[in-house]
């Protein structure tokens, strides 16, 4: 949406093309249905926690999500969990959250862009010297913004850049219980578990204290349960208990699957494109990442310059 909207600044017209039902990709939300609780309708995160903030011009935009009562301030402390016991708390940059869940900050970015189709699936994209066609689209340049293992299936490969990036695949535990029973924090760096890494209390990062948590697995316990994202559960649940020191169980969790849930590590160029084709390529990969601030900022170099290209 970043992408877009600098572009369409910049002068240029363009068509956004998302292949899910709403927008939002990763910094996902969903709202909660059939849980059996008082919670059914409320907004949990999925996908991306939070979001940090450090570029001056990105931080003008947050104020200005603040301001529309977009973005929220979240936190900028974290417990320790380490090596089977709460070890203390770990202090740092301002996190920000969205009282809609994040998606809606994607939403929000999403305003004045009248040309966006959304349950696009594209099957190939075909790119010449000078134009692009996919589906029954034309246009002068396309760029994807997308994990590039994504982008790979939609074109030849060998157009692509050889930046040997790693992803690591993430399944997210959603917690929904009937009280609020652990201790009190806003989230828990989970060091050294082979079962989960990350435990958010979304009552927290909502601002609500609705008894939910969502708990992000282990990369290499997902590795071996993308086919049956389910398939965790037990182990997930099991884990956040122990952590937590919950004694109770959940009274309703779900399991969704991030195949390429974030780049190991990022490029520091702010985006890509082919030196000869009218292709380019940003995202949480580049400008420094892997952040959601690193996104937006890949996105905006990618759409200026494809603007700056345009005739």
């Amino acid at each position: 949406m970043t992408a877009a909207q600098s572009a369409m600044q910049a002068g240029a017209q363009v068509k956004v093309v998302d292949r899910g039902r709403r927008i939002g990709g990763r910094m996902a939300s969903r709202r909660l249905r059939d849980t059996g609780t008082p919670l059914d309708g409320r907004i949990v995160d999925y996908g991306a926690s939070y979001f940090t903030v450090s570029d001056p011009d990105f931080r003008a935009l947050v104020e200005s999500m603040i301001e529309a009562e977009v973005v929220r301030p979240w936190t900028d402390t974290f417990h320790v969990h380490n090596e089977g016991s709460m070890v203390g708390v770990k202090t740092g940059p301002m996190r920000y959250a969205a009282p809609g869940g994040l998606r809606s900050i994607v939403e929000h970015l999403a305003s004045g862009i009248e040309d966006l189709d959304t349950e696009t699936h594209l099957e190939r994209i075909e790119i010449g010297d000078d134009s692009v066609r996919a589906h029954d689209y034309r246009a002068g340049s396309v760029g994807l913004c997308m994990p590039q293992p994504q982008a790979a299936r939609l074109l030849d490969p060998e157009v692509l850049p050889d930046t040997d990036i790693t992803w690591e695949p993430v399944i997210a535990v959603t917690l929904v219980f009937e009280d609020r029973t652990w201790i009190e924090m806003d989230g828990v760096f989970v060091n050294d578990d082979p079962v989960i890494t990350w435990i958010a209390d979304d009552g927290k990062r909502r601002g609500d204290d609705a008894p939910v948590l969502v708990a992000h697995v282990n990369p290499v316990f997902a590795a071996g349960h993308l086919d049956d994202p389910s398939g965790v559960l037990p182990n997930a649940i099991a884990a956040v208990r122990r952590v937590l020191e919950i004694d109770a169980l959940p009274s309703w969790t779900w399991a969704h699957r991030w195949s390429l849930a974030r780049p190991i590590a990022a490029l520091e160029a702010d985006f890509w494109s082919h030196p000869e084709l009218p292709l380019g390529l940003a995202g949480d990969a580049w400008a420094g990442g892997p952040r959601v601030e690193a996104a937006w900022l890949s996105g905006r170099a990618l759409g200026r310059h494809f603007a700056a290209q345009t005739p």
